[in-house]
């Protein structure tokens, strides 16, 4: 039976944008900015919700979110800010005329995780599957970097490897797949992002939550 789970992605982005829209203009000072962390490595993420101070309501999806700096912050909208390289940015959201914000310090750092995973497939020999991995990486020892995902079995030999996805000198979010045929004699497939750095070599195995590892029907 074919199972694929929801990304977080979009669950993430769901969970900023709700809330209650004021009729009236806003008090002086009422709007209110709190963001779940003051510092995040490149490639990494962060939320951030404004509401009216007085009542802890969160504001109209139609409050604008902008960084100080893009290069080092990014806003992707409803209050999400992706950190793009190290420095300081100031994030900050407007909403019926206020403007409120906070400060953000991203560090740069060689680095590979896994945040989210996805299968296709009845991953039976012989048959057509397809896997997933979602995260985020940091490049700071070069300018760029190659992205792969490995597919591996029970001995771990090489069963498949998505093309590789150049990314440059800085941090970003990936998705990253690869679509394979299930080789005979196959127990169990795992995967596993390989991020080449010049010879510096990173991996990341999903945790046990993210289903690492599938087993095969013969």
């Amino acid at each position: 039976m074919n199972r694929i789970a929801v990304l977080s992605t979009a669950l993430l982005v769901a969970s900023t944008c709700g809330g209650q829209v004021p009729t009236a203009p806003l008090p002086e000072a009422s709007l209110a900015l709190t963001c779940n962390a003051p510092t995040i490595l490149a490639g990494d993420s962060v939320v951030c919700r404004a509401t009216l101070a007085s009542v802890n309501v969160g504001v109209s999806p139609a409050t604008v979110w902008t960084s100080s700096d893009p290069d080092i912050a990014t806003s992707l909208g409803v209050g999400l800010f992706v950190g793009k390289s190290e420095g300081q940015a100031t994030l900050t959201a407007t909403y019926s005329g206020q403007s409120v914000s906070a400060p953000l310090t991203v560090h740069l750092q060689d680095v590979l995780r896994a945040t989210a995973a996805a299968y296709q497939g009845s991953f039976r020999v012989g048959t057509t599957a397809t896997m997933w991995l979602q995260g985020f990486y940091g490049v700071a020892s070069a300018d760029s970097g190659t992205l792969t995902l490995a597919i591996t079995d029970q001995t771990g030999a090489t069963v498949s490897t998505s093309a590789p996805l150049m990314v440059p000198h800085g941090g970003d979010k990936y998705l990253i797949s690869t679509t394979f045929t299930v080789p005979p004699g196959t127990t169990r497939v795992c995967r596993t992002g390989v991020l080449q750095i010049g010879s510096i070599t990173l991996t990341v195995v999903p945790d046990v939550s993210l289903v690492p590892c599938l087993a095969v029907v013969q």
